[in-house]
């Protein structure tokens, strides 16, 4: 815990706040704190409250504050030139900033344009079968719908991915559906898609899609950080965003998915260093991230050759040794 409120702290918010990853709570409300809001507190992993109220902060909040996984309360009112995207609808934060309007999903058969659903619900029958039976899979749907326009951006109708409710999620662009166990669910996200240029940012709720095994966004437009709780994803055996805009830190927490065997991140704007512990991924591109690691790697030295002594074997009594003779 960190409570500096009402300290008349004065000057900015100094961004190596962020190497605190075990910060659970940071307040620093009602102060004269100017300048932006560092984008380092976006690797604040734990923190569970962030109070920021009534300072003289300026430009804009960093998409990452809103992806932590473990933020429970979020103030940042009080800040008149602060601005910053609004609060997902369906994020459980309590927030005194403004909260995102419920989206308008299509239901068109292309998932672009001929009018509005409420939040679906995909429990019709056609884009899940037997719905009640596949519960998991009705999570991942909703999950995804719910969340689809944050991934594409401001692409054109054209280019939109074709999930929708109208059709069996088995046919949706770049979907996997599998078995885990006895249990139907998304197992792959493959969005390197040919004629199809994401433009928004990967939504922090992908981390409860928890059967995925392979995540590929590689070859689009997305920005923004990637989210700190893809660590959640147990199960993930790929994860690819090279060849994007994201920018920000590397989660250190990518680290702990055993499971990770293919790792590429190169042809991103990514800052600070990389993770030492994502060295143990037996497939990935980290030399071409052009970021140093976090912590020094000291390379395994090569043990000395011992040379073998030659013996020369002593002839029987009365014999003559003849060797060869050696040209040098």
């Amino acid at each position: 815990t960190l409570n500096l409120g009402q300290n008349n702290l004065t000057g900015g918010i100094p961004p190596w706040l962020g190497k605190f990853t075990n910060l659970q709570t940071l307040n620093l409300n009602s102060n004269t704190l100017t300048g932006s809001i560092p984008t380092e507190l976006g690797d604040l992993s734990q923190l569970r409250t962030l109070d920021l109220r009534s300072n003289q902060l300026t430009a804009t909040i960093p998409s990452g504050l809103y992806a932590l996984p473990a933020l429970q309360e979020l103030y940042l009112t009080g800040n008149p030139q602060l601005s910053g995207a609004c609060i997902p609808f369906t994020s459980r934060l309590d927030t005194d900033w403004q909260r995102c309007p419920r989206p308008q999903l299509s239901t068109g058969p292309g998932g672009g344009g001929g009018g509005s659903s409420p939040r679906p619900t995909c429990t019709n029958g056609t884009v899940v079968p037997n719905p009640t039976d596949n519960a998991a899979l009705v999570r991942d749907c909703v999950l995804l719908l719910t969340n689809k326009a944050t991934l594409e951006g401001s692409i054109s109708t054209s280019q939109r991915l074709n999930w929708s409710e109208t059709r069996s999620i088995e046919t949706w662009e770049g979907v996997t559906v599998g078995t885990v166990g006895d249990v139907q669910r998304v197992l792959g996200l493959g969005l390197d898609i040919e004629g199809k240029s994401l433009q928004g940012s990967l939504p922090a709720p992908v981390n409860q899609l928890s059967g995925l095994r392979v995540l590929d966004i590689s070859g689009n437009a997305i920005s923004g950080r990637l989210p700190v709780g893809l660590s959640q994803l147990t199960g993930l055996e790929e994860l690819d965003v090279s060849d994007n805009r994201l920018s920000g830190s590397i989660p250190t927490d990518l680290g702990r998915l055993a499971n990770l065997s293919r790792l590429f991140l190169s042809g991103n704007s990514f800052s600070g260093c990389i993770p030492n512990a994502l060295l143990g991924v037996s497939e990935q591109d980290l030399a071409d991230v052009g970021l140093p690691f976090c912590d020094p790697v000291t390379p395994t030295p090569t043990p000395a050759l011992t040379p073998t002594p030659t013996v020369t074997p002593i002839p029987p009594a009365g014999r003559q040794l003849f060797l060869p003779l050696v040209n040098k």
